[in-house]
């Protein structure tokens, strides 16, 4: 009897314990699996963080290679035999327009670009060569490399004019199938501000619900840096005069004013600007406003407006000492046209870096001095409303 009890006994424990033995295994094999699986994602971490890595030696940067950000996506060679060009040209074919016109035809062009994904280039010869004056970004070469030259010689070309008509261009598909793959275009375009709103989808966000100068000053200063030729003009001629240090610490050391006078003795066929006759009552607003011993800085495309500002601020005066012309003017003296060229490249420059300045609303040369200003405090802008009289007002820029 006691040996039958003893035999139920250890059956029933023998059956309880066929149930506990799987249970226990599958969760060994489970907890095995993942500590397998952890110790795997641990070693590729450490696979990753053992990435090769590369020194600079001048700035004692240690750099990750073969990570994402640091690849360069490479072209292929039928990516590259298929990249569409925009280029902005500008050679003696046609006239151009001045410095201002050239500007907004290179800004629309630009932004353009960026809407149909074409590759930027500038090619402006007339009446000389852009390139020792100024140099693309690293962000947009726009200077032709020899490998492309080459490549354009297998490539559709369209030269296109739209200077002085500017809604055929902005309303272009250039994505059509009968549009060349490399478009050189002629245009001095008013309205690249209509350009950025109508394809602000397809614009990078640093264009986007901007105005009209952020879009200029943001667009321009992405792809065109002055040379160390052209900038040690400007330093040579802020080197001038004598600083006072009270008109230093009123932020209005430097005041600068430019004056297009347009139609005179000097340019008998252009356009009549700011009245000649009112060029005094420009003078008294800067004695009236600024400090008397800050230098003056005037940009003019008239010599009795030098020579007015020359004989009432004396050595204060620190320039300009050329008149800036239309270059199309003057193509038949080429020495004269690439001195006026030059000049204009430096005056707006010059203008760009004042501490105050005086612009004419009429200029595109001026407005875009005033857009490209290092800080848009204390500017002023100037029109002419009748024979002898002008508009004076304190102007936001954004």
């Amino acid at each position: 009897m006691q040996l039958s009890f003893v035999w139920r006994y250890t059956m029933a424990n023998t059956k309880r314990w066929c149930w506990y033995i799987p249970i226990v295994s599958l969760i060994c094999t489970v907890i095995w699996y993942s500590y397998t699986m952890e110790s795997t994602s641990r070693n590729r971490v450490a696979i990753t963080a053992l990435k090769p890595r590369v020194i600079d030696d001048t700035k004692q940067n240690v750099v990750a290679i073969l990570s994402k950000q640091n690849v360069v996506p490479t072209v292929s060679k039928l990516e590259k035999k298929n990249e569409k060009y925009l280029v902005y040209l500008c050679d003696e074919k046609r006239d151009c327009g001045g410095w201002g016109d050239r500007q907004r035809g290179i800004v629309s062009l630009f932004l353009l670009s960026l809407v149909w994904k074409r590759t930027f280039k500038i090619l402006i010869s007339s009446p000389c060569d852009i390139k020792p004056y100024y140099t693309p970004t690293k962000e947009y070469n726009w200077i032709f490399t020899d490998d492309e030259l080459k490549g354009l010689k297998d490539q559709k070309t369209k030269t296109l004019d739209f200077v002085g008509v500017d809604e055929p261009l902005m309303n272009m598909n250039m994505n059509s199938s009968e549009i060349a793959d490399v478009l050189y275009i002629k245009t001095n375009c008013v309205n690249f501000l209509i350009i950025a709103l109508k394809y602000a989808n397809f614009l990078p966000v640093y264009l986007r619900k901007k105005g009209r100068a952020s879009i200029f000053r943001e667009s321009w200063n992405r792809f065109m840096i002055p040379t160390d030729k052209l900038l040690s003009q400007v330093v040579k001629i802020d080197s001038r005069g004598e600083i006072n240090s009270d008109a230093k610490k009123l932020g209005k050391e430097l005041v600068c004013a430019h004056l297009r006078i347009g139609h005179s003795k000097y340019l008998p066929n252009d356009y009549v600007g700011f009245p000649l006759v009112a060029v005094p009552k420009v003078w008294n607003f800067i004695d009236d406003n600024f400090h008397k011993k800050s230098r003056i800085f005037v940009a003019t495309d008239n010599l009795d407006v030098r020579k007015s500002a020359i004989s009432k601020y004396g050595r204060r005066y620190i320039g300009s000492y050329a008149y800036t012309m239309n270059p199309d003017n003057m193509r038949s003296n080429l020495t004269l046209a690439c001195s006026s060229q030059e000049s204009a490249y430096v005056d707006q420059l010059m203008l760009s870096k004042c501490d105050v300045l005086i612009f004419y609303r009429r200029s595109g040369f001026s407005i875009h001095a005033s857009y490209l200003k290092t800080e848009w405090t204390n500017i002023y802008s100037i029109l002419r409303n009748g024979s002898s009289t002008f508009s004076l007002q304190k102007t936001n820029i954004y």
